[in-house]
């Protein structure tokens, strides 16, 4: 029995707005190329979410539809490009609305899903073991990144490390305390991953900030807001590279 073709609608749609996007790039390419393809492809894959709909993938490819939801993946990725979402993020106490994930959860998430850019800005930085892990492996696997972080050589009334990530090899920026207004902070949160996603918000990169406080920040996916933040930070006046850690 083939699945209805409103079906398969349904389920790409779901899919774009749940799994990561370079996963679901690899899906439809392996859709089109047929069962060896999603086999292979099903030797990598890490995420339960991720497996279960390559499962699912698997069933409707050997029905005959395989090519036809590649096309519906790759077509609603790239409607969703155009199109922002906005998600709310939160740390803190529940309530009776309904919300999204920790901003620890969101956070890691975000840095696993980088494949070529990452831009961290942060004004207190006391990573946990788990971040540390997930930003050293995005840059092992090619992902170049960058880091905007507070130092205390440029803002005395700062008390976290000048260099809080010394085993990254990324470019550091700064805003030295020469080219500030008197007693200004970098004091900017935010995270952008390949110019097509963002989260913005309250939380310091710290235990507190990701996981007790209570913290509100908003996770844009699409549409040309990342890649403007990214933009603003990569050219604003007054920032400079740090000289290379060789």
């Amino acid at each position: 029995m083939t699945t209805p073709l409103s079906d398969l609608a349904a389920l790409a749609d779901d899919w774009c707005a749940h799994l990561p996007g370079a996963f679901l790039g690899q899906l439809a390419q392996a859709l089109r190329a047929g069962q060896p393809a999603l086999q292979a492809l099903g030797a990598i894959v890490v995420q339960p979410s991720s497996a279960a709909a390559l499962a699912h993938a698997t069933t409707i490819s050997t029905q005959g539809d395989g090519p036809y939801l590649a096309g519906l993946l790759v077509g609603q990725q790239n409607a969703r490009a155009q199109q922002a979402t906005i998600t709310p993020v939160w740390t803190g106490p529940t309530s009776a609305v309904l919300r999204d994930r920790l901003t620890l959860a969101v956070l890691s998430d975000l840095i696993t899903e980088a494949q070529h850019e990452l831009l961290l800005v942060s004004y207190a930085t006391v990573p946990s073991v788990a971040v540390r892990t997930s930003l050293t492996l995005a840059e092992t696997r090619g992902v170049r990144l960058t880091l905007l972080l507070e130092r205390p050589t440029d803002n005395p009334g700062f008390r976290g490390r000048d260099d809080p990530l010394p085993e990254l090899r990324g470019v550091r920026l700064a805003w030295p305390g020469t080219a500030r207004p008197h007693e200004a902070s970098m004091h900017a949160k935010l995270l952008v991953i390949d110019r097509r996603t963002a989260l913005v918000g309250s939380a310091n990169l710290t235990g507190y900030g990701l996981e007790r406080n209570l913290e509100c920040g908003l996770l844009i996916r699409g549409g040309p807001v990342p890649g403007l933040l990214a933009e603003h930070v990569l050219t604003a006046d007054g920032l400079a590279p740090l000289p290379n850690r060789g």
